[in-house]
């Protein structure tokens, strides 16, 4: 997989897309659509008057990893919906509505994750949660790559909660964000979801 570098060189500048593209007489499209790795490629034009300006080599414009995504979501508590004595659809205590296995692909080796999805402050707020530790295993990850892996995530969580939960009040992405926490507190509070499932998501104990 291959990702352009340009969002991290242009942060490192303290440069922006306008700034980049006044000064190089590049399209703004043009180069948005390199910053976010939307493009369908790049002429030798473009990517020369980039690395003029930025002072770099083509090879520092791009970033290749070998990383792949797998996810796993199971939500057995999703029925946290009640009815109050008005009639009125209202949302109980929840305090995990979800879990989490994630694996990562980079380079030939795994990385496996365990989460929890935490909607303590819903509908303000949504996190989803992991061991500080996957944190320092994700930082040997290029940026650009984490960065997709961290929007795949907070979209398949997204997803969940709007799509299968049938929550009164519907949460934008903005409103979602991935937390590391301390490494014993996270696998004790993941212990102790999987144990209130009645054996649903023993298979993943083992794991912890």
């Amino acid at each position: 997989m291959i990702k352009c570098n340009l969002a991290v060189l242009l942060a490192e500048r303290g440069m922006n897309i306008s700034e980049l593209s006044e000064r190089t007489g590049l399209s703004r499209n043009t180069l948005s659509a390199l910053q976010n790795n939307t493009g369908k490629g790049i002429q030798f034009d473009t990517m020369d008057a980039i690395c003029k300006l930025l002072d770099v080599l083509p090879g520092e414009l791009f970033t290749y990893a070998d990383v792949g995504f797998k996810y796993v979501f199971t939500h057995p508590n999703k029925q946290q919906i009640k009815t109050d004595a008005t009639g009125t659809r209202v949302l109980y205590g929840v305090k995990y509505s979800g879990f989490y296995e994630v694996e990562i692909f980079y380079n030939e080796k795994i990385i496996t994750m365990l989460g929890l999805l935490n909607t303590d402050d819903y509908p303000e707020r949504t996190q989803v949660v992991f061991s500080v530790k996957d944190k320092s295993r994700l930082e040997k990850i290029p940026l650009i790559f984490r960065q997709e892996i961290f929007n795949n995530i907070t979209d398949l969580a997204l997803n969940e909660i709007n799509v299968s939960y049938d929550l009164p009040i519907k949460i934008d992405k903005s409103s979602i964000e991935v937390k590391f926490l301390d490494d014993e507190f996270i696998r004790k509070e993941i212990k102790d979801f999987i144990n209130s499932q009645d054996g649903e998501l023993d298979e993943f104990l083992e794991k912890i």
